[in-house]
């Protein structure tokens, strides 16, 4: 476990340094995504969800919104929190001049601000009513709800034998104004239309 926390410190430390170019930053980037998304020891040994906290904090590299005039970015949550503290802990350890924020949220109502928001298995009735709220908003959807994707989701992240794997609904991202980088498609199983997208630099 102690390993697993070092592995991801270094990690984000390199993603977020200033010292790294963007291009370099998104290079590194898809390599730790690429590396996370295969089935090995640390994957085995972790705590899923240490695992997808750390792949939301891929995703703010990897996603342009259509108007951010503040650099700070917010994680929000929805529902049950199931990270324990892991994503504080996240939060805490990125080496950056901008910060990345946490909130935890019991109503969709409350998104406002959100740049990801991360939708848990407790709001799995209320994610039909969840999605129709949110459509066409530039606010990146995240879940490891079952089909969560195919059922008008951005981004699934889904877990099978003990590998993760990306499953992106592009038609949905297109019409909420957001763009993905290709880097980050390249990786993911892809359902809805073809996107434009941010490119690898």
């Amino acid at each position: 476990m102690l390993r697993f926390r070092k592995l991801v410190r270094a990690l984000l430390a390199n993603i977020f340094s200033i010292y790294y170019s963007r291009y370099q930053s998104v290079c590194l980037i898809t390599t730790c995504l690429f590396c996370l998304l295969q089935q090995n020891a640390y994957a085995e040994k972790a705590p899923e969800y240490k695992l997808k906290a750390t792949f939301l904090f891929h995703f703010l590299e990897f996603t342009k919104w259509p108007s951010s005039k503040n650099d700070n970015k917010t994680i929000c949550i929805l529902g049950r929190n199931p990270f324990n503290n892991y994503m504080q802990e996240l939060a805490s350890i990125v080496i950056n001049e901008h910060k990345t924020l946490i909130k935890y949220i019991r109503n969709i109502n409350d998104s406002d601000g959100c740049h990801i928001l991360f939708i848990s298995r407790s709001e799995k009735n209320n994610i039909s009513q969840i999605l129709d709220t949110l459509e066409n908003r530039p606010l990146l959807t995240v879940s490891d709800i079952r089909n969560f994707a195919t059922n008008s989701g951005m981004i699934e992240l889904s877990r099978k034998s003990n590998k993760t794997k990306l499953i992106i609904n592009l038609n949905s991202v297109r019409k909420s104004g957001l763009k993905l980088n290709s880097n980050l498609i390249d990786l993911a199983q892809v359902v809805g239309g073809k996107q434009t997208s941010a490119g690898s630099g």
